[in-house]
């Protein structure tokens, strides 16, 4: 059975303590280039899940929009430290309502 890796993605604050666990870790900021290092995680194939702060998903939409029916990596949006933005919820909710056909997860 395969081995997978997984990373974090987002502002340091959010990071650290998933780098602190071992994962590894991407930080989004001036002198990242953030579409250039999903890339890199996406292609190696060493990645089995990627997290991505919804604020640093929002600046590279279309590369997670890419591979977003690929089989590995999952690519999953968390909130940053600051709270959330909804967008890993509406996320999961179009997904559910893809696959049940109609919304199965209430109200919004």
């Amino acid at each position: 059975m395969a081995t997978y890796k997984t990373a974090v993605i987002g502002d340091i604050a959010t990071t650290l303590p998933f780098k602190a666990m071992g994962l590894d870790t991407v930080v989004d900021n001036d002198e990242t280039d953030l579409a250039e290092a999903f890339d890199k995680l996406t292609e190696s194939g060493e990645y089995g899940a990627i997290f991505i702060t919804e604020e640093s998903a929002e600046r590279i939409a279309d590369r997670i929009e890419a591979v977003r029916y690929e089989p590995l990596p999952s690519v999953i949006l968390i909130p940053t430290v600051r709270g959330s933005l909804g967008k890993g919820k509406n996320a999961v909710r179009e997904t559910m309502k893809r696959a049940a056909g109609r919304d199965i997860m209430g109200p919004a």
